[in-house]
């Protein structure tokens, strides 16, 4: 635990999603399918909050938001930048496998965009979901994002060929794992999903998907291409993404796919 909250102790991931375009468009994806949940007054909790972007976004929209983040130096730049924008929510340094001080069938909305990028094994992964469950109220919904493995050993073909291996290519494809030596500190503490594993994770847990994205698309792959666009032509490129995303033949190449599922038992 202490080496993930080392992963995201001196980091900038308060500008993570809006320093480029291919970031930018992480983003704007995901707020675009929360959309129509975040209503005014609508209690929405984000588990993996980082140093707000999204939690922040939320409070500004009107709804009742708690933040719950791992890192105490990302729950204190969250903090710190609720207090500038004059923004009220709670927050708390938790981690989203238990979060006791949230009660049960509390929220409408459970939001999960960091901590399975990280929780390694299936009971961690188990763990989280079972917690989002319990503090939604009935017909709540979650949205959990995660990393696709395929678009990892793509990026590893990309920009690390000494991490293209027999190795680390079987042990990343059947196990979702990069425990390489040679490999950023971010891939040993990463986890890294297939797109049908996490529509079956929530399955399992008393969820039915109503929607699976793949957030980033193949974007990642023309990285150059779209963050030399204008304004204007992201914007066109942005609302041609938003009328593909929800192709299945898409969610493995993507580095982000989220699903939307709502609490059904």
């Amino acid at each position: 635990m202490q080496e993930l909250i080392d992963q995201y102790t001196g980091v900038d991931e308060d500008s993570r999603l809006t320093r480029q375009f291919i970031t930018q468009i992480e983003f704007d994806t995901t707020m675009h399918v929360l959309a129509e949940y975040l209503t005014p007054k609508a209690k929405v909790i984000e588990q993996g909050a980082a140093t707000g972007k999204y939690a922040l976004t939320f409070a500004k929209m009107g709804c009742d938001t708690t933040a719950v983040e791992l890192a105490p130096e990302q729950v204190n730049i969250l903090t710190r930048n609720a207090a500038d924008q004059g923004l009220t929510l709670a927050i708390h340094e938790g981690n989203a496998c238990s979060v006791p001080f949230i009660d049960s069938n509390s929220h409408d909305l459970c939001v999960i965009l960091g901590p399975l990028y990280h929780l390694q094994t299936q009971e961690e992964r188990d763990q989280a979901i079972e917690e989002a469950y319990r503090i939604l109220k009935p017909d709540g919904v979650l949205a959990v994002a995660y990393i696709s493995r395929y678009f990892v050993a793509g990026m590893f073909a990309q920009h690390f060929p000494e991490l293209v291996t027999p190795d680390v290519l079987s042990t990343l494809l059947e196990t979702g794992l990069v425990p390489n030596p040679l490999a950023d500190s971010f891939f040993n503490v990463g986890y890294f999903a297939m797109p049908a594993e996490i529509e079956h994770l929530v399955t399992e847990h008393g969820f039915s998907t109503l929607r699976h994205v793949a957030t980033d698309g193949f974007n990642r792959y023309i990285a150059s291409g779209v963050n030399s666009f204008t304004p204007s032509q992201y914007q066109t490129w942005l609302r041609y993404h938003l009328k593909t995303c929800d192709d299945p033949s898409l969610l493995g190449s993507s580095n982000h796919g989220l699903v939307i599922a709502r609490k059904t038992c």
